[in-house]
């Protein structure tokens, strides 16, 4: 994250003020600032798997809010009762991303960071293949292997691969 967190092993320490540009990530650093040095899976835990969702709706609120002024989103109220804020994407930025998202992963080269945790996060929950054609998948798949094998992912793989056990545990625990 720019010099602002450090990875030592497994644990993440606070090293700079988080700079203004990126406020909308105020919750992941207050988390870290507060518990330093904190094992990474208790960050992702506090986000993932916590008996509120104060954590992820602040951190969903801030990037949201950071969209909006950028004009990539529109602010609605929905959910029940129209209580929620909700984020609306603009058609031609998910356009503009999904074009380069295939831009970086159907060409060789190096992935930018930005790209490689967009994808994950898409690929996770299963909205990443909608974008691409037949042909286009099958690159996409080969590509995400490359990725997932790359010990410089090592980090975004291991935190979905947690995100992942935790909802089947917690799955498992509601049934």
């Amino acid at each position: 994250m720019d010099g602002v967190l450090t990875l030592d092993g497994k644990k993440l320490s606070v090293q700079a003020a988080l700079p203004e540009h990126k406020r909308y990530l105020r919750q992941v650093y207050d988390i870290v600032a507060r518990k330093q040095p904190v094992k990474f899976e208790s960050v992702v835990e506090c986000f993932s798997f916590n008996f509120t969702d104060k954590y992820i709706n602040g951190l969903v609120e801030d990037l949201g809010e950071s969209l909006a002024k950028l004009n990539c989103v529109q602010q609605e109220k929905g959910g029940f009762l129209n209580g929620k804020t909700v984020y609306i994407p603009n058609a031609a930025d998910v356009d503009l991303i999904v074009q380069n998202i295939r831009a970086e992963l159907l060409e060789d080269g190096e992935l930018s960071e930005d790209i490689v945790v967009l994808t994950a996060l898409l690929n996770k929950s299963g909205d990443l293949q909608r974008y691409f054609s037949s042909y286009e998948k099958q690159a996409l798949k080969k590509r995400l292997k490359e990725i997932r094998e790359n010990p410089q992912n090592e980090l975004i793989h291991k935190a979905a691969e947690y995100i992942e056990t935790l909802f089947f545990l917690f799955i498992a625990a509601i049934s």
